[in-house]
């Protein structure tokens, strides 16, 4: 193979990857949003999100880690367009991290069964200390519930967990 061949397939490799980096990044930063706050700022907010859903019930029930009995829940009104979750994280230093993500994206994060098996897989595009909560919530689920709250949960130390979907 002569060099400028194999220095074009180099060039045309990197070229590439900088573009998949950068489509990455771009991503991720329109996508996510993590700033440090307040106990009381972040109480602020999360009483404004549960107020918007004080007529709903979150699909999951955290204390039996997967959702409430199917026969509760009310047809879907329509397809899935975006996965919603603020997060008060408390591990290290105090921040709220909001997520918004389109539901195809979210989709990628169901395990090869259709299921999210931890709270984590809801926070997509970064760690915290929900990650190791388990939960049994499927994507056939959340489809046929349609819009709404996914989950509303609280550790002792004071951490915060929303997630719905639109």
């Amino acid at each position: 193979m002569k060099r400028s061949m194999v220095f074009s397939v180099v060039r045309g490799a990197v070229i590439l990857a900088v573009t998949a980096i950068g489509l990455g990044l771009w991503f991720f930063l329109s996508h996510h949003q993590s700033r440090p706050v307040s106990k009381q700022s972040a109480e602020a907010e999360f009483s404004q999100l549960r107020s918007r859903f004080s007529t709903e019930q979150p699909l999951v029930d955290m204390s039996l880690r997967r959702p409430a009995d199917p026969s509760t829940t009310e047809p879907s009104a329509g397809p899935l367009h975006t996965f919603h979750t603020v997060i008060f994280d408390t591990r290290g230093n105090q921040r709220l991290v909001h997520i918004t993500v389109p539901y195809w994206f979210g989709r990628l994060f169901a395990g090869r069964g259709g299921e999210f098996i931890w709270l984590g897989q809801l926070t997509f595009l970064d760690d915290t200390e929900f990650d190791s909560e388990s939960i049994h919530l499927s994507l056939d689920q959340l489809d046929q519930r349609g819009p709404g709250l996914i989950v509303d949960y609280q550790h002792k130390s004071g951490g915060q967990f929303i997630a719905w979907v639109e």
